[in-house]
């Protein structure tokens, strides 16, 4: 018999829904929505690189954090940004909300 699977965690009200990385390429940004706030959060144990997913779906680079670390990103709804590794492979995928919002990396 395996063993239970651990539970998965949820977001808190305060954190974006992290989308798969997969989603990525069918995210792009488009315009016409409200200016907001991203919390990026590394709760991880290596550092993450910060992307913003411009008009064509392409990535460009906005950051780089520690582990442990966080910072505010100005930004609009209808943005997409993308999590990835120091190689470059997605980790999550985040919409920004008409609020302020963290975007926890684990």
């Amino acid at each position: 018999m395996a063993p239970p699977k651990p539970p998965q965690e949820q977001p808190r009200s305060d954190e974006l829904p992290p989308l798969p990385p997969e989603r990525e390429s069918s995210l792009r940004s488009r315009g016409g929505g409200s200016e907001t706030f991203v919390d990026f959060v590394n709760a991880r144990s290596s550092q993450v690189h910060i992307y913003w997913l411009d008009y064509h779906g392409q990535r460009r680079p906005y950051g780089v954090l520690a582990p442990g670390t966080s910072y505010r990103q100005h930004t609009y709804v209808g943005h997409p940004w993308v999590v990835t590794d120091s190689g470059g492979r997605a980790l999550a995928c985040f919409l920004p909300a008409p609020e302020t919002r963290k975007a926890v990396i684990r």
